[in-house]
């Protein structure tokens, strides 16, 4: 029994239309009808009957619903597991968007080279989101903040950088500014806030945000000043903006994997690029 026959009958009653389903699958009607038609001679019972303006699955093909979605997912899930096996298919990466400029360009690059193959899926997002992503399963990897937490033994966190956590001013600035927080519950912002308080125990706010680029913008526009970490990124501001370190804070960025995963070849080749210094 042909899969491709067996997704068009699932498709053309999920749709509820010969037509619906050739938009979905990118075929014309007369295809998908004779898809349907093979898989009726095949199996030697009628498969769709017309209800008024669509398309319903027959009572024998009630009867086969759960068994042929269980033949195309078997299906998906032999080619996932082969494309896990090689240097193919889809990588989906959650990252910080500081870690994206640090990271992102260089692993793009390095897997278009050694990887043509991989179609890599960049999502960005904070820290907390994308852990909550990667343990439903959603991803298959993350580039975030140090967890604030003991990771189950399932999971393993590579640092790929140490940032020091440092007040951000705008060069020659009077001392009165008002801050600017990196947010106080993202990840990295706890930091901040600690290193923040042991050196302004009364800080004057201006507002609050989880976006540390446009922080570091906002800053070398001369709204306020700021702690935040020190990424690659920062340097763009270099002439602009003095970055004092406070009190040896810092902030972990890495790489969070499943232990399952460490000799899956994507995986693993990735760790590799992401080792290399951007």
């Amino acid at each position: 029994m042909d899969v491709r026959f067996v997704e068009t009958l699932l498709a053309a009653v999920e749709e509820g239309s010969l037509a619906g389903a050739a938009r979905r699958l990118g075929i014309t009607a007369a295809a998908v009808s004779q898809r349907v038609a093979a898989l009726e001679a095949e199996l030697s019972v009628p498969l769709l009957v017309r209800a008024g303006r669509q398309m319903a699955p027959t009572p024998d093909c009630e009867a086969l619903l759960a068994d042929l979605r269980q033949m195309v997912a078997l299906h998906a899930g032999l080619a996932a597991n082969l494309n896990a096996e090689q240097l193919r298919g889809t990588l989906r990466l959650g990252a910080v968007s500081t870690a994206l400029s640090d990271f992102g360009p260089q692993l793009v690059s390095a897997l278009e080279v050694h990887a043509p193959e991989v179609a890599l899926s960049l999502i960005p997002a904070p820290s907390d989101e994308i852990y909550g992503k990667f343990v439903d399963g959603h991803l298959d990897a993350a580039l975030i903040v140090a967890p604030p937490f003991t990771l189950p033994k399932t999971m393993t966190f590579e640092r790929l950088a140490r940032q020091p956590v440092g007040l951000l001013r705008p060069r020659d600035a009077q001392k009165s500014l008002p801050y600017v927080l990196y947010k106080r519950s993202a990840w990295g912002g706890a930091l901040c806030w600690q290193a923040l308080q042991a050196h302004d125990p009364a800080p004057r706010i201006l507002c609050e945000m989880d976006a540390v680029e446009i922080i570091a913008q906002m800053v070398a526009d001369g709204l306020g000043q700021t702690v935040l970490p020190k990424w690659a990124g920062l340097a763009r501001y270099q002439q602009e903006l003095d970055f004092v370190p406070l009190g040896g804070a810092y902030r972990d960025v890495g790489l969070l994997t499943w232990r399952r995963d460490a000799r899956r070849p994507v995986i693993a080749l990735m760790r590799d690029i992401l080792r290399q210094k951007p």
